[in-house]
């Protein structure tokens, strides 16, 4: 875990969260920000160890940590998929703390699908990540559920009503 905790002191990787956190000062719904990188975190490796994927912690803490990275460039430009940004956004990064080229060809697509539903993606690691990322949220006692797109997703994907 050793690249993880590099690669979450980088400067580049402060930044790109700073500059986020700074749009998201009145957002009523839920922030991309640390806490909610490693709850996600936590959960994909979870959900990898209930399923046996055979992926190592430290990729799937990479995937996770790395996946909203990207997010200010949406705030900055609508037209902008914050998914996309962050893969590439998290590319130089991923290379700079020493991950294989295998491991990134992992992580980088994980993150480029992680806003859709998880039940429609192949790849058992990037539904892996969707899941996480939807699990990780708090739905059920959000005061801002009227508006959200994830919550309004996920409730219809699951037949919930709140």
């Amino acid at each position: 875990m050793d690249r993880v905790q590099k690669l979450t002191a980088d400067p580049d990787y402060r930044r790109y969260l700073c500059v986020t956190a700074q749009y998201e000062t009145e957002r009523p719904f839920c922030r991309h920000d640390f806490n909610h990188l490693l709850d996600v975190a936590r959960i994909a490796w979870i959900l990898c160890l209930q399923r046996s994927i055979d992926i190592g912690q430290p990729v799937v803490y990479a995937a996770a940590l790395l996946h909203d990275i990207g997010r200010f460039a949406q705030y900055e430009d609508k037209a902008v998929d914050h998914a996309a940004e962050s893969a590439r956004l998290a590319e130089p990064l991923l290379i700079k703390h020493g991950f294989t080229a295998a491991e990134i060809s992992t992580i980088l697509p994980a993150i480029t699908a992680h806003r859709l539903p998880p039940e429609t993606l192949e790849d058992p690691f990037s539904a892996v990540l969707a899941e996480a990322d939807d699990l990780s949220r708090r739905c059920f006692d959000c005061t801002a559920q009227k508006g959200c797109y994830k919550f309004d997703r996920m409730a219809t994907a699951k037949g919930i009503r709140y």
